[in-house]
């Protein structure tokens, strides 16, 4: 007989390391929230991607414009087309479609916080569709246009 009964024990031994498969409860709940919270914010990426298509449309017709016009006065005439759709996409028929000369050309000022259509080259907007002799700088125009199509709101 043995007189150490403790020289029979094993030796002490660390316990089995915990797996990481199945997660607890509270991971599940926050991998769904997760998922939940990222499906939210790619949608809402979408539709303000989408949203702001027609000002890529609209930033592509004035380049075609631009390219395709004969002489200033066309290329004034067919940017006011393509800033009056712009703006009826945006703003709705209600409010854009009953302005003509200086209240569209304030509407087109007060929309983006700027100035440049009642005072400056976008007067060549309201005045070339309708007056033969109407003159403008293009290049002005265009900046002008493009930059309204940045900033409105």
């Amino acid at each position: 007989m043995n007189a150490d009964p403790l020289a029979a024990l094993r030796p002490l031994h660390a316990p089995a390391a915990i797996g990481w498969w199945p997660p607890a409860p509270l991971w599940w709940l926050l991998a769904l929230l997760g998922t939940a919270l990222l499906m939210l914010g790619l949608r809402a990426l979408w539709r303000w991607l989408r949203g702001r298509g027609y000002r890529r449309a609209a930033g592509r017709e004035l380049s075609r414009a631009r390219q395709e016009a004969v002489d200033a006065r066309e290329y004034a005439t067919r940017a006011a087309q393509v800033l009056r759709r712009a703006a009826l996409v945006r703003y709705g028929p209600r409010e854009v479609a009953g302005l003509v000369d200086a209240a569209w050309l304030e509407f087109l000022d007060r929309s983006a916080r700027m100035q440049g259509f009642v005072a400056g080259a976008g007067q060549a907007l309201a005045r070339a569709p309708y007056d033969p002799a109407a003159d403008c700088d293009p290049a002005a125009l265009d900046a002008l246009c493009r930059r309204w199509l940045r900033r409105h709101r």
